[in-house]
């Protein structure tokens, strides 16, 4: 027996009902939507990633704090973005 098949943007999802031959069907969401309440430029990612960079090298190049400087990065880089 062939299996049904599902429309785009859409993930099978287990049945218990095997012998209906129904498929539950969940929506994948098609886009998302940004939860940052804050307005205005954003610096690019290779601004970002050198930034990150300079604070990895100021900081004693110590591994693990990668997300922690990227972080500082991005916040530094808006700060300067929304005082121009």
């Amino acid at each position: 027996m062939a299996q049904p098949r599902t429309a785009r943007n859409t993930v099978p999802t287990s049945s218990s009902n095997r012998t209906s031959g129904a498929t539950a069907v969940a929506v994948r969401p098609t886009t998302v939507k940004s939860t940052s309440t804050t307005r205005g430029p954003m610096p690019t990612y290779e601004q970002v990633s050198r930034r990150a960079h300079e604070i990895w090298i100021k900081r004693g190049c110590k591994h693990g704090q990668d997300i922690q400087n990227w972080l500082e990065a991005e916040a530094q880089l808006k700060a300067e973005m929304a005082g121009k």
